[in-house]
């Protein structure tokens, strides 16, 4: 499945703002430049579209729970769900116009938190960040699964060249992984903990102290700009689900099973293990940011060096 390069996104993105922050949320990709100014403002939308990942666990909520599209409607605003497979399609959608807002995870505005982490088979040899010299280690191109596998090799002193990185989709991760095809796999979840539960993968490492994790809700700018009534109320419905969700993880894993195809004790983990909560983009977020935008710099998989605080939307 391809996945889209970070030179792409670099060139496509431009007007791609961060609306808000969902801290410690699901995964990431961070808007990237600030948008060239407009002769005019584009008019107020009467219709605001949605992006959503398959897996994407609050926003699907969110359009299952159907509280959204009455607080629009008395904004005149109609309301469209797309979705997507992951981050890297959301934000292409986001570059080519067929969405408004999304949300994605970390490193995906540029490309590790508790429930991300590099897994192995239950009975590997593999014990360290070390032992993955020369091993196949299955990454998503793009995400938060990719910036752990780079971040714990370079604290080491060795890079992806030290590793055979076999760029798969989550799905086809989790076939290679349980067909004995790599040697390791970075992912996130629900991923992460389905394979654990199903098939008694360790855990060699996952995202605690290389980066606190944040998910972002991104727009562009154009349509923040003029349409701030609706961004408001999308923001205060995410913020109720946020709330509803860690106080009832059982009912978010029963409402999302048939959809996901996944035992409700699989996400019901899912929700128990994520930190819930939605905060402003703050200097901390900043930081953090622009400390992995500079990795992947040096890591020669960026083009040119970012400057994070421009992507951050003001209103």
């Amino acid at each position: 499945m391809p996945f889209l390069s970070l030179r792409r996104l670099l060139t496509s993105f431009s007007a791609t703002v961060a609306v808000s922050v969902a801290a410690f949320g699901s995964s990431s990709l961070v808007p990237l430049a600030q948008a060239a100014p407009k002769a005019q403002d584009p008019p107020k939308a009467k219709l605001v579209r949605i992006g959503v990942s398959k897996f994407g666990a609050l926003l699907n909520y969110l359009r299952a729970r159907k509280t959204l599209e009455p607080k629009l409607a008395k904004l005149g605003v109609q309301v469209e769900w797309k979705e997507f497979v992951a981050s890297p399609q959301l934000m292409e959608a986001l570059a080519v116009d067929t969405v408004d807002v999304t949300y994605i995870g970390e490193p995906a505005p540029i490309f590790a938190q508790a429930s991300v982490a590099v897994l192995v088979p239950k009975h590997s040899s593999l014990r360290t960040v070390s032992d993955l010299k020369d091993k196949r280690v299955a990454i998503t191109k793009s995400t938060n699964s990719q910036f752990i596998v780079f971040e714990a090799l370079d604290r080491i002193g060795l890079g992806l060249g030290d590793i055979q990185p076999v760029y798969l989709s989550p799905a086809d991760g989790r076939i290679a992984f349980e067909g004995g095809k790599v040697d390791a796999w970075s992912t996130w979840d629900p991923f992460q903990t389905s394979a654990e539960k199903a098939l008694g993968a360790r855990i060699l490492y996952d995202g605690k102290g290389l980066q606190p994790n944040s998910g972002y809700y991104l727009s562009t700018r154009a349509f923040a700009d003029a349409n701030k009534a609706s961004i408001a109320v999308i923001l205060s419905e995410i913020a109720a689900v946020n709330d509803f969700a860690a106080k009832n993880p059982r009912v978010i894993a029963e409402t999302l099973s048939p959809k996901y195809g996944l035992p409700v004790e699989v996400l019901e983990a899912v929700e128990r293990r994520r930190q819930h909560g939605l905060q402003p983009i703050d200097r901390r977020v900043i930081a953090g940011q622009q400390r992995i935008a500079d990795a992947f710099y040096r890591e020669k998989l960026l083009p040119k060096k970012l400057k994070i605080e421009e992507a951050v939307w003001r209103t």
